[in-house]
């Protein structure tokens, strides 16, 4: 699975009314942000994608397990924390060609180290779903919507992550852009950029930020999902966005 072709952005349960509530600590306030602007536009491109590979490989780990986990087959060792994160860096590594280098420094270590722990505070806290099973008991999007709730609470405003899709396309409606980015001054980019429906990436500087746009593409299972809520989809194309947002000098 290409590192970006992700599923639908949307948060289990796949209901529109959406019963989980919107991440408050997803977004940050514009000022808040600038007020950690202490990376170079180079270095900040570099970690737009490196939190492009990190959000979409550990998402990748929970799409190899839905098969199992919507049977209800998976075993305790199968999913432990440490298994799964073991999982994780594989990936990583396959997707990069070099191991997780936890011991590197600056930003791109920071986000490392933060999101290595938040994705184990996620899969720690899930243990009794992924291990239980059923269908839909622990989706992709669910668990990335944990895990980047996490990582941004830990980076403290130096990066930003965000999951989001258009409003004729979500299954939940609490991750439209206009909740997930407010406050965000890439909000009305990611908008127009959403609305073309295109699959190419777009990392560029916007104003006093570094924006990593990354469309998401629809998996199989993901259509078939989302069909039982009512969407009516087709595999390989749009299925909302990765974005990443970076403070610069």
């Amino acid at each position: 699975m290409p590192s970006i072709n992700l599923p639908s952005a949307s948060p289990a349960p796949h209901r529109r009314t959406g019963v989980y509530p919107v991440l408050a600590a997803v977004t940050l306030a514009a000022a808040s942000l600038a007020a950690h602007a202490q990376t170079d536009e180079a270095t900040a491109r570099k970690a737009a994608e490196e939190l492009r590979v990190l959000v979409s490989e550990s998402t990748g780990v929970i799409g190899d397990l839905q098969p199992a986990i919507n049977s209800r087959k998976t075993t305790r060792e199968q999913v432990a924390p440490d298994a799964l994160v073991e999982q994780f860096k594989g990936r990583y590594q396959k997707a990069t060609g070099s191991a997780l280098d936890l011991k590197a420094a600056g930003l791109i270590g920071d986000m490392r180290r933060a999101y290595l722990q938040s994705y184990t505070n996620v899969v720690t806290r899930y243990q009794a779903n992924l291990t239980k099973g059923g269908q839909d008991a622990f989706v992709p999007a669910f668990f990335r919507a944990q895990a980047i709730g996490d990582f941004n609470k830990a980076m403290q405003g130096k990066s930003q992550a965000y999951a989001t899709n258009r409003d004729g396309e979500l299954i939940n409606s609490d991750w439209a852009v206009a909740k997930v980015m407010k406050g965000s001054p890439l909000a009305g980019d990611v908008s127009r950029l959403m609305a073309t429906g295109g699959l190419d990436p777009v990392v560029k500087r916007s104003g006093n930020m570094v924006m990593g746009y990354y469309p998401m593409k629809l998996g199989a299972a993901c259509v078939t999902c989302h069909a039982q809520n009512g969407l009516k989809q087709k595999e390989g194309t749009f299925g909302g966005a990765l974005v990443a947002q970076i403070p610069v000098k």
